[in-house]
C-alpha cells in the first residue's frame, strides 16, 4: 500500500488533504498531535510510534528521527511516496517576547530533516512543506492518482529553500539574541528575510519587483491609503525616514531620488504646517512628486497646505482617524505611517554578491568639531552648522549643503564633482528669502579650493566640512581671504549610492 508522512504545526486544510490521499489508497502514517487531528476528523491513521517501534521521548522532542521513517523516505523506490511537513512556527515566534528557553523549543529538527531526505529523493516522493501546495497536489491525484516528476522536483525545490530560510532565521535570532552571549555578526540579520510583498515593477516597468521584510526589523510601516507602494517609492521613503530620525526636534523633510530637495526643524511657537511649508518651498520645484516624512504627528495644517500638490508618498510617524476624510480627493497620494528605528546594518547585492556593512549613525556635535580659521563660529553659526550637517549626511555623493539655522536654503548633490554641486547649491540658495546666518556644509572633505570661491558674495559665513585633504592649507586660506569660519569633522558621511 502506498504510504503519505504528515507532521504538521499548521493544521489548516491537512483534513481535506488526507481524505484525498486516503481515496486515493494512501496509507496515513502521523505524528501524536496530528495524529489526533486527523482522527478527530474521522480519518484512520497509524502513529509513528507503531510503525517504528520506538515510543517519542516523554517531553516530545524526538518522534520522527528512526532509522525505519529515512530508509523509507530515501529508498530507491521509497517506502514512504509522499512527505507532508510544515514546520514549527520559529518565525512567528521571533516576533514574541520569549525567553531563550522558550525559542529554543520552537526550533524544529526532525520537521527539518524529513524535508530535506524527502526532497533528495524527490525522484520516488512527493515533499510538501507548505498549506499553499495542498490544492495543487490534490489536483494531481485527483487527475492521474500519482505525482509528476516536474511537480516533485518543484516541490523539493520550494522544500529546500524553506529549510534555507528556517535555518537563516534561527541563525539571526541566535546572532541577535544577548541571552546567547556571542557576539551578533549582523550577517544572518541581513540575509534572512521573507513575508514577500509584490511590487508592480521594479525600479522601472519592464523591471519585476518584490520587496522582503526583515521579521526582526524594528522599523514598521503601514499603508493606510492610495495605490500599492511602489519600489522607487520604498527608496525614496527609507531616505526620508533616514533624515527625520537625525532630528529630535520636529522636523519635516521632503525627499526625490533619495535626495533631500527641502528640510526644516521647527521653531519656537511655530505650527507644525509652518515648519512644513518652508521644508516644501526650500525647493518647490523639486518637491512635486516627492516623498515627505515627517518625525510627528501629522496635523490637518499640514494636509491643507498640501492642497494641489502632487506628492507621491506622505509618511507620518502617527496619522490621526479624523484626518484620513481630507485625504478623499488625493487618490495618487500612498499614506503610510511608520514607527521605530532603522536597521543598523545595510544590505547592496553587487557582482553577483552581497554587500553588507553598519549603518552610519554618527553624526558629530560642536564639542567634537575642531575649528581651523582663526574666527570661531557663533553659537547661530553652530546651530546651522550642525543643522546643515545632519543634511548633508543624507545627500548623495559631492553634496554641498547651504542652509539657515533650521531649514535648507540650497541643496546640491548626486553629482560627480563637488564645484558642480556647490553651484546648485548656490543657485537655489540665491532664490531664497531669508534673513539670518548662513552656512555651509559638505559630506566630504574640499580638495581644492574651488569649491570654497564659489561662496564667495553668497552671504555664506561659516563652513563644516570633514578635513584631511592634501591642499587643507590651501583651502583654509581660501576660507581666511573670504573671513569664512572653518570647522572639520575628521568623519566623512560620504553616500555613494
Amino acid at each position: 500500500m502506498k504510504k503519505a508522512l504528515i507532521s504538521v504545526s499548521d493544521k489548516t486544510g491537512i483534513d481535506k488533504l488526507a481524505r484525498v490521499l486516503v481515496d486515493a489508497g494512501y496509507e496515513i502514517l502521523s505524528t501524536s498531535g496530528t495524529a489526533a487531528f486527523l482522527e478527530r476528523a474521522g480519518i484512520g491513521v497509524i502513529e509513528i510510534s507503531d510503525y517504528t517501534g520506538f515510543t517519542q521521548t516523554q517531553d516530545g522532542r524526538v518522534k520522527t528521527l528512526h532509522t525505519k521513517l529515512y530508509t523509507d523516505i530515501l529508498g530507491r523506490p521509497a517506502g514512504i511516496q509522499i512527505v507532508v511537513v510544515n514546520l514549527y512556527p520559529f518565525e512567528q515566534k521571533m516576533k514574541e517576547s520569549l525567553s531563550l528557553e522558550e525559542m529554543i523549543e520552537f526550533i524544529d529538527i526532525g520537521g527539518v530533516t524529513l524535508l530535506r531526505g524527502a526532497a533528495k529523493n524527490f525522484a520516488y516522493v512527493t515533499v510538501v512543506s507548505s498549506p499553499d501546495q495542498y490544492d495543487e497536489l490534490i489536483s494531481e491525484i485527483k487527475t492521474n492518482t500519482e505525482t509528476s516528476a516536474e511537480l516533485r522536483a518543484r516541490f523539493a525545490r520550494a522544500a529546500f529553500q524553506r529549510t534555507a530560510i528556517y535555518d537563516a532565521a534561527v541563525t539571526s535570532y541566535l546572532s541577535e539574541s544577548s541571552s546567547v552571549g556571542i557576539a551578533s555578526t549582523h550577517w544572518a540579520v541581513g540575509l534572512y528575510a521573507n513575508d514577500p510583498m509584490e511590487l508592480k515593477y521594479g525600479e522601472n516597468p519592464h523591471q519585476k519587483g518584490t520587496y522582503y521584510r526583515y521579521p526582526l526589523a524594528d522599523l514598521k510601516f503601514k499603508e493606510l491609503l492610495g495605490h500599492p507602494i511602489s519600489y522607487n517609492n520604498l527608496m525614496d521613503l527609507e531616505a526620508a525616514i533616514l533624515t527625520v530620525q537625525e532630528f529630535e526636534r520636529p522636523v519635516a523633510v521632503i525627499t526625490k531620488h533619495a535626495n533631500p530637495c527641502g528640510v526644516a526643524e521647527q521653531r519656537q511657537g511655530e505650527d507644525y504646517s509652518e515648519t512644513f511649508a518652508r521644508a516644501y518651498n526650500a525647493d518647490s520645484l523639486s518637491a512635486w512628486g516627492g516623498v515627505i516624512a515627517l518625525n510627528r504627528p501629522l496635523t490637518e495644517g499640514v494636509v491643507k497646505f498640501l492642497s494641489g500638490k502632487f506628492v507621491e508618498v506622505m509618511a507620518a510617524s502617527h496619522v490621526p482617524e479624523e484626518l484620513m476624510p481630507l485625504f478623499a480627493k488625493k487618490r495618487k497620494l500612498r499614506l503610510v505611517q511608520y514607527s521605530g528605528k532603522m536597521p543598523d546594518v545595510t544590505i547592496r547585492s553587487t557582482l553577483g554578491g552581497v554587500l553588507v556593512q553598519d549603518r552610519d549613525e554618527s553624526i558629530e556635535t560642536p564639542d567634537q568639531w575642531k575649528v581651523v580659521t582663526k574666527r570661531t563660529p557663533t553659537d547661530e553659526e553652530k546651530a546651522a552648522l550642525l543643522f546643515a550637517w545632519k543634511v548633508a549626511k543624507h545627500t548623495r555623493s559631492n553634496s554641498v549643503v547651504i542652509t539657515g539655522k533650521d531649514v535648507s536654503l540650497g541643496i546640491g548633490g548626486g553629482l560627480p564633482n563637488r564645484v558642480d554641486s556647490a553651484r546648485r547649491a548656490l543657485r537655489l540658495a540665491a532664490e531664497q528669502k531669508y534673513e539670518g546666518v548662513r552656512v555651509c556644509a559638505s559630506d566630504g572633505l574640499f580638495p581644492f579650493a574651488d569649491s570654497i570661491q564659489e561662496l564667495k558674495g553668497s552671504g555664506v559665513t561659516a563652513v563644516i566640512q570633514t578635513g584631511g585633504a592634501m591642499r587643507d592649507e590651501e583651502v583654509i586660506a581660501a576660507a581666511e581671504a573670504e573671513n569664512l569660519v572653518m570647522v572639520f569633522t575628521g568623519v566623512r558621511h560620504f553616500a555613494h549610492w
